[in-house]
């Protein structure tokens, strides 16, 4: 981790160069300690630290820093001392030295908030990189409250919290920056999300897993919203799916719109999916393995999974695509939806969406079925053939276990994937 720019502090600190104090005469009486001047002895004993810094002589530079530091009676020689340990920390980088002065100027209460903002940080970096989380949360803490603004500064405060155990404290912390920010009108970094994603991925408190679990799917939501691209779509529906533990056919509607958002990375993204749908939904199977293919992310030829699903499904789709209209029949005269919704989904398959979309009203209106479930469909359905607005109002419908699902693909209608960048960190979830 960097520790804080020592020019940008040196700078927020003002000038560091002082005089030679007055020293009163052998015979005077000590003035009176006093909060508002540094006192006589600690004057003279920093005075010759930092002679002795200025010319290269640490030890002797150390030795009246001691001094000094021993003479100390109020805020004004905490601040003076704190000084000049940092001016000698310049000199023999002693981190012990650098943290031991910055806590003392910060308790002297003498920086301007300007010197506080760049303190509070350091001093928190400092406490990070020791180990010591409850010091560097609070001082981070303590940085923001003066109105620091660095870049990681929310990062650091959400992992300080996290590393004391405090994973569902840590996540919301994350959540209320973020939502402070974007009330601001300004931009939430998407690493920000990321890392919180992180977090609540890689936790396994058994006591706090079912609100970690939803504070990383808020925060998976709210990262492909804010970076729509491929590797990070990926990464937040496989971390959305382990967490809630997917059925096959939860795995599947993820699938979906992994391939709709442009998110299909891996072959075995291609080859799940296949897999999935070849005994019921030939046709799909064969565009998805196809799409595989001219990505290059299958091979269908010689002997390999693929191409042995290939050559089942092309051998299915005449006698398939022919079922339909007799399935599409016997669907409007069942007792229950459940023909209307599978027969929907194969007309999907073919990209038949009208008479897809018409059959999941019937599903609906028969019951039988999870609304939930058949509004997710006909979402999909109508997102497909382009119809953003009545996609949207089918996901908007969507409750129960599916709702996820349809929030995702509702971001991903309002926030459509773009390229993957060049330089970007991998996604938080585990390589399959």
């Amino acid at each position: 981790m960097r520790i804080v720019s020592k020019m940008a502090l040196a700078i927020a600190l003002g000038g560091m160069a002082m005089t030679a104090p007055a020293f009163a005469k052998k015979e005077d009486k000590p003035a009176a300690a006093s909060s508002e001047k540094a006192t006589p002895a600690v004057q003279k004993a920093a005075f010759d630290a930092q002679k002795a810094a200025d010319a290269g002589d640490v030890p002797t530079a150390l030795t009246n820093f001691a001094t000094a530091k021993a003479a100390i009676v109020n805020n004004e020689d905490k601040f003076m001392v704190g000084r000049i340990g940092y001016q000698i920390y310049q000199k023999n980088k002693d981190e012990q030295l650098f943290s031991d002065s910055i806590d003392m100027m910060l308790e002297s209460g003498k920086p301007s908030v300007d010197a506080q903002k760049q303190l509070y940080f350091a001093q928190g970096q400092i406490a990070y990189n020791k180990k010591n989380y409850p010091k560097a949360l609070t001082s981070f803490q303590n940085a923001e409250r003066v109105g620091s603004t660095d870049a990681d500064l929310v990062p650091l405060i959400v992992e300080s919290t996290a590393l004391q155990g405090q994973t569902v404290q840590a996540l919301q912390t994350l959540k209320d920056e973020a939502t402070k920010r974007e009330a601001a009108g300004q931009p939430v970094p998407p690493e920000w999300y990321q890392r919180g994603v992180s977090i609540g991925y890689k936790n396994k408190s058994p006591g706090d897993q079912a609100a970690i679990n939803q504070l990383t799917l808020e925060l998976c939501l709210k990262w492909v919203a804010s970076a729509p691209q491929a590797q990070y779509w990926n990464g937040a529906l496989e971390v959305y799916a382990q967490q809630f533990k997917l059925d096959n056919e939860g795995r599947l509607e993820m699938l979906r719109l992994l391939r709709a958002a442009g998110a299909m990375e891996g072959g075995d993204d291609y080859r799940e999916y296949a897999d999935d749908v070849y005994l019921r939904f030939p046709n799909e199977a064969m565009t998805v393995l196809q799409e595989g293919a001219a990505k290059g992310k299958v091979t269908l030829t010689g002997k390999n999974d693929a191409a042995d699903v290939m050559g089942i499904v092309k051998g299915k789709i005449a006698a398939d695509k022919a079922s339909l209209p007799g399935a599409d029949k016997a669907s409007r005269a069942a007792a229950t939806g459940k023909s209307a919704l599978s027969t929907a989904d194969a007309y999907v398959g073919y990209g038949d969406y009208a008479k897809a979309v018409d059959l999941y009203k019937v599903a609906l209106a028969k019951g039988g079925v999870d609304a939930g479930t058949v509004n997710l469909h006909m979402g999909w359905a109508l997102a497909l053939s382009g119809d953003n607005a009545g996609a949207k109002t089918a996901f908007q419908a969507v409750t129960g276990a599916r709702k996820p699902l349809a929030d995702f693909w509702l971001v991903h209608l309002d926030h459509p994937t773009v390229p993957n960048a060049p330089a970007a960190a991998p996604a938080a979830a585990p390589a399959k």
